[in-house]
């Protein structure tokens, strides 16, 4: 009586526990270990398929994680305020309105509203500060100038300021300073007289333009650098959205020297040889003297 009782109680048991195996969540757990004493395997790691739950199957985002490639400077916007790149960006600008100047000296009056004294590079410091004086006027430029290129150009001051890690106040603040006091009061009043409408117009309207620059340039990049499913068309969208910093990028690419920029009141730059060279040779004193001066290093 007491064996059949015992053997009873060990039949309940084990039919209790199974019937708990089978109703709780399975670890399955399939492994293939490669063979570690072939000596022609490539491999020699152990390759592992865990499932801790029979119903679901989680992938997680590292499993399939690739690295994008880098894309250049020009084309991503910097987390944090980057002031060197910034820097190096406005020596480009001060480079690009050089040439600007240059080439607009060659444009038609009927463009650029200069006359031959406007043209002439003799008394620039004088000119300059007369312009000054007289300004700011409202001038007679084309509507297009005034009302197409002049946002473009602000909108392009915008962008290098937000690529370089500013927001949007602080790029506006970096658009009027290079349109007003850079170029308004600076590079172009060596020819004309400042102007009312490119003082207001090309920061403020530069700064509506140049986030919509901004923001068609980094939709481009995210979908794959194509417009119009053309890569081609794609580059020279982006060119156009951000000047400034594909010509640096490919400068400093190409370069990779320093550059110093400074403006000078000083005639002949301090150079007193040079200043006495010139009045040897007939040159006349100008008491009012403003220079630019650039050191470049290969």
């Amino acid at each position: 009586m007491i064996q059949k009782s015992i053997s009873a109680l060990m039949l309940s048991v084990c039919t209790y526990a199974n019937a708990n195996v089978y109703q709780s969540n399975q670890h399955i757990e399939l492994s293939y270990q490669v063979d570690q004493a072939q000596p022609d395997s490539v491999f020699h790691n152990s390759y592992q398929y865990h499932i801790s739950d029979p119903y679901s199957l989680s992938l997680t985002e590292s499993t399939f994680k690739l690295d994008a490639p880098d894309l250049p400077k020009y084309l991503t916007m910097s987390e944090e305020k980057d002031w060197d790149y910034l820097k190096g960006q406005t020596y480009t600008i001060l480079g690009l309105s050089v040439a600007t100047v240059g080439l607009m000296t060659l444009l038609p009056e009927s463009i650029t509203k200069w006359d031959e004294e406007d043209r002439n590079l003799s008394g620039l410091g004088s000119k300059w500060k007369d312009n000054v004086t007289a300004g700011p006027v409202w001038d007679r430029d084309e509507h297009y100038l005034n009302y197409v290129m002049h946002p473009y150009f602000g909108g392009v001051y915008y962008t290098a300021a937000r690529h370089a890690g500013f927001n949007e106040f602080e790029s506006f603040l970096y658009s009027a300073t290079m349109s007003t006091f850079f170029w308004e009061y600076g590079v172009e009043s060596f020819a004309e007289i400042p102007s009312w409408q490119d003082i207001f117009i090309t920061p403020f309207f530069g700064a509506i333009v140049g986030e919509m620059m901004l923001e068609a340039e980094q939709d481009i990049v995210n979908t794959g650098g194509e417009v119009m499913g053309s890569e081609t068309m794609g580059d020279i969208t982006l060119f156009f959205l951000n000047p400034v910093g594909h010509i640096h990028g490919w400068v400093s690419g190409a370069w990779g020297g320093s550059a110093e920029f400074q403006y000078s009141s000083k005639p002949w730059f301090g150079n007193q040889d040079a200043a006495k060279f010139a009045l040897d040779a007939g040159a006349s004193y100008d008491d009012i003297f403003y220079g630019v001066e650039m050191k470049v290093t290969f």
